[in-house]
């Protein structure tokens, strides 16, 4: 596997971070112009019976108020798709997305092209960072196969709550499933599963649903991408070394 990984800069917006970013950006203002194809957005990738059968994870919130499930088919085995979900999060291997949107908001993320072995072995109770104050904790870890992050948050004190409680007045819930599907001897599927509960007012609403879902597919939509692209690049390589012909 390759190793190491040099993206320390505080700021790294190279000439192609800020294309993909000015892409990243008119995705986002398309789908804000295309509200009427939410529903096929928010299954990109991936065929209604695809889409809406059950996966890790579906447990912790049973029925949310705002979901999707994106999918993507990988020309590579499943076991080379895993080390690059494995890594995940920021001060980890990023998220594959696009880089310079993320830090335009100060998060901090870089997202690394080659296998870091110091985070490949991540377990249930981990916090996953998506900013500098911002971490999940990991729900369910199943090696070579699914990480589900869940976060629970009391909105009015900006602290944890715990769901088999009850929910606060003004709460945040989520959910959401990185899961790697075998589909042949070359081939996998890697799927993406954000499911939201929350408390049900206007401001949430529009916060957390309309206005959130531009932005959350076209940053999900490049993570899928991003995986993608570096777990076939691993395969290649991995097939050129050892001499092999793969069709």
């Amino acid at each position: 596997m390759e190793n190491g990984y040099k993206n320390k800069k505080k700021w790294r917006f190279t000439p192609l971070q800020i294309m993909e970013g000015l892409e990243g950006a008119l995705i986002i203002v398309a789908c804000y112009l295309s509200w009427f194809l939410r529903p096929l957005r928010d299954r990109w990738g991936l065929t209604k019976e695809e889409a809406y059968r059950t996966l890790p994870g579906d447990h912790i919130i049973e029925q949310p108020q705002s979901a999707f499930t994106h999918g993507i088919v990988i020309n590579a085995p499943a076991k080379y798709v895993w080390p690059w979900v494995a890594q995940m999060g920021k001060d980890r291997g990023g998220f594959y997305s696009y880089e310079a949107l993320e830090n335009l908001m100060g998060l901090g993320i870089y997202n690394a092209d080659t296998i870091l072995e110091q985070h490949q072995h991540p377990k249930q109770g981990d916090i996953i960072l998506f900013g500098p104050d911002n971490g999940c904790t990991l729900a369910i870890c199943k090696e070579g196969e699914a990480m589900v992050i869940e976060n629970s948050l009391d909105m009015d004190t900006n602290k944890p709550y715990n769901p088999a409680e009850g929910h606060p007045k003004n709460y945040l819930h989520l959910s959401w499933l990185w899961y790697i599907e075998p589909l042949d001897r070359y081939k996998s599927r890697f799927i993406s599963r954000n499911r939201l509960n929350f408390s049900p007012t206007f401001k949430n609403r529009l916060m957390f649903s309309a206005m959130a879902e531009p932005m959350v597919f076209a940053m999900d939509r490049k993570m899928c991408l991003g995986i993608k692209r570096r777990a076939e690049r691993s395969f290649r390589k991995s097939e050129s070394r050892s001499g092999l012909l793969v069709d």
